[in-house]
């Protein structure tokens, strides 16, 4: 019980954390007026939000897979898991 909330504190905390550098990192870059390939300031600044996002969503997925063996197992083996507990197929 106490492995499953300190995940979900370190995924919380992590997902903040990024969450914070990223919007930092977009209005910087707004404001900078930096351009990357070719898009506009404002443009450019909502991918690298959106680059974060995708970074928060990656980490935690991460840190998920690799401290919990059920989980992975859940994922990943899910067809062979329903094959033991409903071998006829039936749904």
């Amino acid at each position: 019980m106490t492995t499953g909330l300190v995940l979900i504190l370190a995924v919380l905390v992590l997902g903040g954390v990024i969450a914070t550098v990223g919007d930092r990192l977009g209005t910087k870059v707004g404001k900078a007026r930096l351009t990357l390939f070719n898009l506009r300031p404002r443009k450019t600044a909502t991918l690298i939000t959106i680059l974060t996002g995708g970074i928060i969503s990656a980490s935690t997925l991460g840190i998920l897979f690799a401290v919990s063996d059920q989980l992975r197992t859940g994922v990943f083996e899910l067809k062979k898991i329903r094959m033991i507990l409903n071998p006829r197929g039936n749904s």
